[in-house]
């Protein structure tokens, strides 16, 4: 084969698809290492991370057999958008990209076709960046394509040509930017891109049939390979809050369009764009508007928003020794979950057939107006396994011990989901303790602000649990249903009865009974009655018991929950511990105009009886 391939000056698809998957791998194997190098654009430590879940991408797509050399690099380049993260994985994507615009529909590759390609592809990476700096990866893809001789007539001198200029860039990197120097490290997307190049080419320049046979019986080896979630470290507070990431997919996705429509929304943009897919990268304070713009370009496929405040204050300023972790239905302020430190799985909320994230991708005002629209689908679904292994791995490294306090397993598997994601992190010595609230909103929301009470008060692992056990008891939720078009769509209500009730306007006060499952309390045939009714539960749950704090929730409609908590005021003598919007996957079944009021309960003392 080698013999062939030096005479006639080509790459044929199988060399090419091989070669793709051994540069993959040796990315892969060093993302532990480019990780501890990453401090350009933020010291994160998430390149190797990044950069390794592309790569995995590639080794996925092309498994399989292609027809031509065409095929090859569009497979790529299409696996490479949809996997692409971070900074670097986006340029390399959209790098790859250009290259794929470029090539003809042959089964193999000239030499000629080869270093056109590779050279006019380098103008899409430099125009996937909002703000190119060199020194980094766009530099070393330059370097080397510049490289490249045309007029070479091996692939094998020009490949190894070209790695060597790649290198000499990779060396030089600490010289164009100054925070290299200061780390006294090279920039880690470029050394990145230059661990590929030594794997790409290394299966090219190899020869023999039995070689390349090994060459895949390893790949095949190397193909399981966990991705884990990314953390930012930080060596100052972002300004902007969640590194949002974007796949969408429609016609006409013009790159310098998608910048234009976002450069107001953050900083540290990348796009890359292809053929019907666009990939976006942008840290932004506002990652629900990102997407809703987006969604005005065409339909989106995936997407994520970390909080890299919340990890920076983890990493600089870490409170506590055991980590608290809720779900997004947990009603609580956000400014308390930041100071708390308290670590947030979001639901997730499939809106016309999209996913988006509670409460971070979609806010419930949105939600409420997307809906609305004539035909408009949604329901909800728990975190996956994969992003609740990818919170245990990013939590063992930081925390000794972590309690998880989930939404009542009678409602989701949300709890069952998160035992399961546990196990393998329990089975190496990691304290994880799971506790089903039997709660939901902000009662769920309450129990875990007991928890961070006593977390801050330096109550041991096994005392806490066993306190949320008891208290999961003393907390109540209490829901008035104003409408009942949700509870009938999400099956609360059957159909023949929903349809009574709404002739009837029947307005139901619905709980949840000890153990998490959906209970009615009383109904009310008027607005008025039913909030005399819940205040009327409230002050019997006062009697027989002593509320220690509540907490008012409402479903877009604030005016109401803010009358109805001045009553409860009145009546218990203090105000609501806070007043919010309630979980949108609560208000899914409960119904736009609900509001409900969260109770936490303690024994009366004896000279109160």
């Amino acid at each position: 084969m080698g013999e062939r391939m030096e005479s006639n000056e080509i790459i044929d698809k199988e060399q090419l698809r091989l070669a793709f998957q051994q540069g993959a791998i040796a990315v892969i194997n060093k993302k532990k290492a480019l990780n501890t190098i990453n401090v350009f654009p933020v010291a994160d430590g998430d390149t190797g991370s990044n950069l390794a879940s592309l790569m995995q991408g590639i080794i996925e797509e092309t498994r399989q057999q292609f027809q031509s050399i065409k095929e090859v690099f569009d497979a790529v380049a299409d696996a490479a958008l949809v996997s692409a993260r971070g900074n670097s994985g986006i340029i390399f994507a959209q790098y790859l990209n250009g290259f794929a615009r470029q090539v003809e529909k042959e089964a193999s590759f000239s030499v000629a076709n080869f270093t056109t390609s590779a050279k006019a592809a380098v103008k899409d990476a430099y125009a996937a960046i909002e703000n190119p700096v060199e020194g980094t990866m766009i530099t070393v893809i330059r370097a080397w394509a510049e490289a490249l001789d045309a007029t070479e007539t091996n692939f094998k001198a020009i490949l190894s040509q070209g790695l060597e200029e790649a290198k000499v860039a990779l060396t030089e990197t600490p010289k164009q930017l100054k925070i290299l120097q200061k780390n006294n490290v090279v920039d880690a997307g470029a050394k990145g891109f230059v661990l590929f190049l030594e794997g790409f080419t290394e299966m090219i320049c190899r020869h023999g049939e039995a070689e390349m046979k090994t060459d895949s019986a390893f790949i095949e080896q190397q193909l399981k390979v966990e991705i884990s979630q990314s953390s930012h470290e930080l060596d100052n507070a972002p300004e902007n809050r969640y590194c949002t990431e974007v796949l969408i997919e429609g016609q006409q996705l013009v790159q310098e369009e998608i910048k234009a429509l976002l450069q107001d929304l953050g900083d540290s943009m990348v796009v890359a764009a292809g053929a019907k897919k666009a990939r976006i990268h942008i840290h932004s304070n506002q990652p629900a508007e990102v997407m809703k713009r987006l969604r005005t370009k065409g339909r989106i496929l995936q997407q994520k928003a970390e909080d890299m405040l919340l990890q920076f204050e983890v990493n600089t300023n870490q409170k506590y020794k055991i980590a608290l972790v809720t779900d997004s239905i947990a009603d609580l302020p956000a400014s308390f979950v930041l100071n708390e430190q308290i670590h947030v799985l979001p639901m997730n909320l499939i809106v016309n057939e999209v996913n988006y994230l509670d409460k971070l991708t979609i806010q419930p005002n949105e939600f409420y107006e997307m809906t609305r629209i004539a035909d408009g689908e949604s329901s909800s679904s728990q975190p996956s396994l994969k992003a609740i292994e990818n919170l245990f791995s990013y939590l063992e490294t930081k925390y000794q011990e972590i309690i998880v306090v989930t939404v009542a397993s009678a409602l989701s598997g949300t709890y069952s989901s998160i035992k399961e994601g546990a196990k393998k992190f329990q089975q190496k010595g990691t304290k994880i303790a799971i506790v089903d609230s039997k709660q939901n909103s902000a009662a769920e929301g309450l129990l875990v602000m007991d928890a961070a009470e006593w977390i801050a008060k330096g109550e041991s692992f096994e005392t806490i649990v066993a306190k949320l056990e008891t208290a999961t008891t003393k907390t109540k939720i209490l829901v008035s249903v104003n409408r009942l078009d949700a509870m009938i769509q999400s099956g609360r209500l059957p159909g023949t009865i929903g349809k009574i009730a709404q002739k009837i306007h029947l307005k139901p006060i619905v709980s949840l009974n000890e153990k998490g499952g959906g209970s009615v309390l009383g109904v009310a045939f008027s607005t008025k009655s039913n909030e005399k009714r819940l205040l009327k539960e409230v002050k019997k749950l006062q009697r027989k018991h002593s509320i220690k704090r509540y907490a008012i929730i409402h479903a877009n409609d604030e005016k109401r929950a803010q009358r109805f908590a001045k009553q409860v005021e009145t009546e218990l003598g203090y105000p609501p511990h806070y007043l919010m919007e309630i979980s949108t996957v609560v208000a899914m079944s409960a119904g736009e105009e609900c509001i409900a009021i969260a109770v936490s309960m303690e024994d009366k003392k004896m000279e109160e009886i």
